[in-house]
């Protein structure tokens, strides 16, 4: 059996310095009370410090339990996360890079790889990328001008 390794990139830009932005997606609570996210939750060591680890409880697009360590943090500049759930192991990293707008364009790429024994691969690509959307869209909701993040680092 080969694996391919298959990658989704999304990127938003938003009108806020690379720190806001940083701290907008260090916000974990950006995801939740949306019927995506169950639970977002540090599990072990310091938010945001190589090393610690997250417990993503997901409800949509299917049930899931993803488990995540930080791999590397660059405060505004970069975060690298690697997840597991359902057979799958995804690397995934986030750029935080200032336009000529004094706003910050953030990239998130996903690179994947794994076989799910209970969920077809077209849906598991469907929902990485849905998943993946999603991350960035809430942090550019509160990189919008009025809102503010109750970011926690």
């Amino acid at each position: 059996m080969k694996l391919v390794l298959s990658r989704i990139e999304y990127s938003v830009a938003v009108p806020v310095p690379a720190a806001t932005a940083f701290r907008a997606f260090c916000d974990l609570d950006r995801l939740l009370h949306r019927g995506i996210y169950d639970e977002a939750t540090w599990i072990e060591g310091p938010p945001w410090k190589v090393g610690s680890r997250i417990r993503y409880v997901i409800s949509k697009p299917f049930a899931a339990t993803i488990l995540s360590v930080v791999t590397s943090c660059d405060p505004s500049r970069s975060v690298g996360i690697l997840n597991h759930a359902l057979g799958i192991t995804a690397e995934q990293n986030v750029t935080f890079v200032a336009d000529a707008k004094r706003g910050t364009r953030i990239l998130m790429t996903m690179d994947f790889v794994g076989k799910s024994p209970a969920v077809p691969e077209n849906v598991i690509q469907d929902a990485i990328s849905f998943l993946t959307q999603d991350a960035l869209d809430t942090v550019a909701a509160l990189c919008q001008p009025g809102r503010a993040s109750s970011s926690r680092q």
